[in-house]
This record gives C-alpha cells, structure tokens and sequence, in this order.
C-alpha cells in the first residue's frame, strides 16, 4: 500500500529541521601524522603579511558575495588576505580536514572553515550549496569565517578587551536560545575558541550588540553589519516559511483525511440504521395492515408509559415513511460531498508530498555530500 492509499491510515511526516550550521574558526599548527585517522598535509602559511606575493583579487564567483557582505576597506583587505575560496563538497571536505568534515552530526553540520597554519593567517574555506535559493547562506557562512579572522589579527590586548565584552553580552543570551548551541557545537572540546566563535555568531546572526563599545568592533570591518545580519534572518525565513508551508498543509490534509474517515464511517453508521429502521416499519406496517378496519380506526400511538396517545397509529407510520425518503435523499447528498471531498485529496496529498521533498532536497543541497 501506498502511503496514501484509500483505507490507510495517514499522518503528515515531520519536515526533517535543516541543519544548523558548524562553522569552525580553529587555525591549525603544523601537523604532520594523522588526526582522527585523517593525514594532515603541512600547509604553510607566514606568520606575517605575505611578503612578496602576487596581488589577490576576488573570484567572479567569491566578488559580489563581499559586496553583499559589505566590507569596510579595513574588512575587505582582511577578507582578501584569506585567499578565500567556494568549494563543491570534495574540494570543500579536503580543505576543512581536521575539523568536523561536513557530514551532518545530529543538528549540526560543517558549511565553512578557517584553517590553515601560522599564528595570525589563515585560510577560508566556504561550501558552495547546490541550490541558487542557499545564496545567503553562503555570504553568512563568509562573513562568519572572516570574523575569525579578523579576531586572529588582534593583539591579546584587542582581544582581551574584546572577549570581555563578548562574555558581558553573551550572559544575557538565554541559555535555551538556539545561537547557544550552535556556538557550543563550534566550540567543541576546544574551548579556548569560544570568544572568536561567540564574535563570529554574535557578528552574523544578532542585529542588537547593545554595548557601543561591542560594536565598534564589528564597524572597523562592516559598513552595515545589520544588513549582515538581515541576510542570515532571510535564510532562515527560507527555510522557516517552507516548513511552516509544508506543517500549515499536511496538517490541514490531516483534519481533512480525518474529516472524510469520520464522514464516511457516520455515513454507513446512517445507512445500517435506515436499513434496521426501514425493517421495523415494514414489520409495523404488516402487522397494522393485518388488523381489521375497525381495530385499525382505534388502534393510537401509545406513549412511554403504554398510555393511548392522540396520533392515529396509521398516520405515525405514513410520518415515518416520509422521514425514509428524506434521510435517503440527505444519505445521498452526503455521499456525493464525500466522494468529491476524497477526489479532492489526491491532489492535496501531492503538494503535501511535494513540499516535503522540496525541503529534504533543500536539506540535502545546504551540506557537502559525505
């Protein structure tokens, strides 16, 4: 049987949550061996600008990703020094080796990640979605991993100061509050990243820093860090208003299958009883029938307690044959609402069934293939 078929039992399936992203910002030392059964390659990076390398200039691809970010001159300079790269999920999972490998863990997975080797220079790896309606995500997931590295470009005293005001803002985030968890999925076991995690996350998904001095931070590298900010809300409300499309139809496809079962269950309720009621009058009217004219004439409908009533007992049965056409021809009537109702829900079931796939494909397309 189909998941729809006639007869079956049928609940809306629940639109699996697309992931909540893991974007990490730890920089790697030199490593040469294996970690977690994966071989590290020793990326050199210099411990200081890069001296005689060729001017860097943005991709086609990575250009208007940065203008939507809207970088200060000091930002872009920043974000240009990272060498960035859109990568597709192989080219994605080889530069993001080491961290979480984009695979989705529970809620989270690994859309981007600043890497490489040196104390104050890394690298920035972005996945490149398979969907175009996944644009902001990819300008989110940039401008998260830039903030790491302009927080790597800090003196401990810049940070220091830095990290103090994260920590005052942070405290009154609820600790129920989803930006919560994902800043601990980052963080992981390396706790000394949770001050450029909770900048990153602070940097990109909340509009209100609240203390001035917290978000003088952000200005020295956006020109509009709440138009930032609006853009992550914009790729939420993607995914949010699918799901809710998707929750608002199966659940009224629910009521509505539900609707038709207990309609139709009623109706053949209805019909036994106009079958057994039918076959008492018929049982009534032989027996009235059979009694001589004069019987008949004084024969009235008795009332609960046996008492003759004033009804004719003749004219009560012709009543009730009238009533069996009425209820026939209601019985009827509800059968064609019926059987227009269930025509109907194949349709319904279609778009309930092709909005779910359109997430789950939404779902698949937002993190690199294992």
């Amino acid at each position: 049987m189909t998941l729809f078929e006639s007869g079956q039992d049928w609940a809306p399936r629940p639109a699996r949550r697309p992931p909540r992203w893991r974007l990490r910002g730890t920089v790697f030392g030199i490593v040469l061996g294996t970690v977690a059964g994966v071989t590290l390659a020793a990326t050199y990076l210099p411990s200081s600008p890069l001296a005689g390398a060729a001017a860097y200039s943005l991709s086609a691809d990575l250009s208007p990703i940065a203008d939507r970010i809207g970088f200060s001159d000091e930002g872009r300079d920043i974000f240009l020094t990272t060498r960035p790269q859109l990568l597709d999920s192989g080219d994605f999972r080889k530069a993001c080796e080491g961290t979480p490998d984009g695979t989705v863990h529970g809620d989270f997975a690994t859309v981007g990640c600043f890497y490489g080797l040196g104390e104050h220079f890394g690298r920035i790896a972005i996945f490149r979605p398979t969907d175009a309606r996944l644009a902001d995500q990819i300008v989110v997931t940039a401008a998260h991993e830039f903030l790491h590295a302009a927080y790597a470009r800090l003196t401990s005293g810049e940070q220091a100061r830095l990290d103090a005001l994260l920590d005052k803002r942070w405290s009154t985030i609820a600790a129920d509050d989803p930006i919560q968890a994902s800043v601990d999925s980052s963080v992981g076991s390396a706790a000394e990243n949770r001050s450029t995690e909770e900048f990153a996350y602070f940097g990109t998904e909340i509009a209100d820093a609240v203390d001035p001095a917290l978000e003088a931070y952000y200005a020295r590298y956006f020109r509009d860090r709440g138009a930032l900010v609006a853009i992550h809300d914009a790729d939420r409300a993607l995914r949010d208003g699918l799901e809710a499309d998707y929750s608002a139809k199966a659940d009224a496809l629910a009521i509505r299958e539900q609707a038709n079962a207990d309609a139709g269950a009623q109706l053949q309720a209805d019909r036994a009883q106009l079958a057994a009621d039918r076959a008492w009058y018929n049982r009534q009217a032989d027996e009235y029938n059979a009694l001589s004219p004069e019987v008949r004439a004084r024969t009235y409908v008795a009332d609960s307690g046996g008492t003759a009533g004033g009804e004719p007992y003749g004219s009560y049965l012709a009543g009730r044959l009238a009533e069996f056409a009425t209820r026939e021809a209601d019985q009827s009537q509800r059968q064609s609402d019926l059987d227009a109702a269930e025509a109907a829900a194949p349709a319904a079931r279609t778009e309930v069934e092709r909005l779910y796939a359109d997430i789950e494909a939404l779902n698949v397309a937002a993190v690199p293939a294992t």
